[in-house]
């Protein structure tokens, strides 16, 4: 039995596509898998990323040594250095969003037409 799925569309740069197409190559998946796995563990990414901004009393974080090897320490063995470097993309990307969302004037209209 198929499982209801929404459709979840994007502008994204073709930097990033080549960067998602070369990771799910590498891990011997398809884009929309890849994507899929993400989003199921996007959660768990924020949640350590907004301890960490607590835990260090900023707005930026600060990647050291220590994190870094915690990082590598709990991550699952399957993650390769190309996921994570993609990981690190798509966060850099996000923030770009988001500061570019904070100087747009407020419409009162949400995007994305939902």
């Amino acid at each position: 039995m198929a499982s209801e799925k929404d459709v979840l569309s994007a502008r994204i740069e073709p930097e990033y596509i080549a960067s998602l197409d070369a990771v799910a190559k590498s891990q011997g998946i398809s884009r929309s898998k890849l994507l899929r796995e993400f989003a199921l563990n996007a959660a768990t990414l924020y949640e350590f990323l907004k301890a960490e901004k607590e835990r260090q009393q900023t707005d930026k974080i600060t990647l050291n040594g220590n994190l870094s090897q915690w990082v590598v320490e709990h991550t699952p063995a399957h993650v390769t250095s190309e996921l994570m470097h993609f990981l690190g993309e798509v966060m850099h990307h996000a923030a770009e969003m988001k500061d570019a969302q904070g100087k747009e004037p407020k419409t009162g209209k949400a995007k994305g037409g939902k």
